[in-house]
């Protein structure tokens, strides 16, 4: 029985995300689609019914490229996609102007009816390469598509839906939801993502440049955008933003680019290996997988050693009691990989240690997210 009830609750959520996907009014939500290759910048165009509405155009990130405009890695910075492999990458606000904006635009599966409530969603992700944040970032609705042939900024005050508080958005591990209600006036085919204020009414904050981002800083604030859903509702209640119930909008993991381990020690090689997790997850990112192809191919090369794997939790998970056992799971996870991939699990030795050793004791969401992880030690 507890076969059928769990095969039947596996049903129904895959009978409830593919409802949404049905009610979204938003073709290509996540940028999965795409015909030809990003050979270069600003290939948004790359994306199925995507579009940049002036000469400044937006870039496409897509797991199938390797370098450059790949995910999770990429000149801009590391990060999972929200939702499947892709996103896209704006600029939405540069010091003095010295970079132009560029903003993300598709027409909708249908226009919108006069008077009815939309529920409005999409994901931001601050890029490590920034040098600055910014507010103000918004998903605007228009009845006629902007066709701009400058590399200008879109300046409108009005049909545009952002974050209630709209703070200052500088998380750049995670995403963070803008969410809101929209009314429409009837008959807007269009949507664009961007910001529509001027600099003088943008708040922006500069950033040090990240200790583990070696790549160039842009004099902007770069930001990564996937997951956008437009879905009709009768009532607001109905519209679930994460900002309301002051729960974290964001589910930090945090990530650095995978070492290049050619001609390096074992023993380094294992203690240069962090692997991170969310908050309770115990699945392997894309990211800390090319991490673990490094502990793999370094026990395939010394075949008499052996690797102790110590899961360490932040001190949230530790504490509550339905997640008891999380390291244990992020441990066999890490060790299934290693065998499934010809490691004897004679070699392999594990201890969970839970939040005893921290990394960082700042009390932070960052230091949270830099202490949910797996290290290695290699025993010759």
């Amino acid at each position: 029985m507890k076969k059928i009830i769990i095969s039947f609750l596996a049903i129904s959520g895959i009978l409830t995300v593919a409802a949404q996907d049905m009610n979204n009014l938003v073709e290509n939500p996540s940028f999965e689609q795409t015909e030809g290759r990003i050979k270069r910048g600003g290939a948004i165009a790359v994306a199925v019914g995507w579009m940049s509405p002036t000469t400044a155009t937006a870039d496409l990130f897509s797991g199938k490229v390797k370098e450059g405009y790949g995910t999770p890695n990429n000149n801009l910075g590391i990060e999972e996609a929200q939702e499947g492999e892709n996103y896209a990458g704006i600029r939405a606000f540069s010091y003095n102007d010295k970079e132009a904006r560029n903003y993300i635009s598709s027409k909708l599966k249908m226009p919108l009816k006069k008077d009815q409530k939309y529920c409005v969603t999409f994901y931001v992700n601050l890029a490590e390469a920034s040098k600055y944040a910014a507010n103000n970032i918004a998903i605007n609705f228009s009845k006629k598509q902007y066709n701009i042939s400058e590399a200008k900024s879109i300046l409108t005050s009005t049909n545009n839906v952002m974050h209630q508080d709209n703070p200052v958005f500088n998380g750049q591990f995670g995403w963070d939801q803008i969410c809101g209600v929209y009314r429409a006036e009837g008959g807007e085919k269009f949507i664009t993502i961007g910001n529509f204020s001027s600099n003088g009414e943008t708040q922006n904050q500069r950033l040090k440049k990240s200790k583990d981002f070696s790549g160039s800083e842009v004099v902007s604030a770069y930001y990564f955008i996937d997951n956008i859903s437009v879905i009709a509702i009768d009532d607001e209640s109905q519209c679930h933003c994460s900002a309301d119930d002051g729960k974290p909008e964001t589910n930090f993991i945090y990530e650095i680019a995978p070492l290049n381990i050619e001609g390096m020690e074992p023993s380094l090689v294992a203690t240069n290996t962090i692997i991170y997790f969310g908050y309770g997850d115990e699945e392997i990112s894309k990211n800390s997988q090319a991490h673990l192809k490094n502990i793999l191919d370094m026990m395939l090369a010394n075949g008499r050693s052996k690797i102790m794997i110590t899961s360490h939790s932040d001190e949230g998970e530790a504490e509550d009691p339905e997640l008891a056992g999380i390291g244990e799971k992020r441990l066999e996870a890490i060790k299934l990989y290693l065998m499934s991939n010809g490691i004897s699990y004679t070699r392999i030795m594990t201890e969970d240690v839970k939040n005893t050793r921290p990394a960082d004791q700042s009390g932070t969401e960052l230091a949270d997210a830099k202490n949910r992880r797996v290290t290695f030690t290699y025993i010759p």
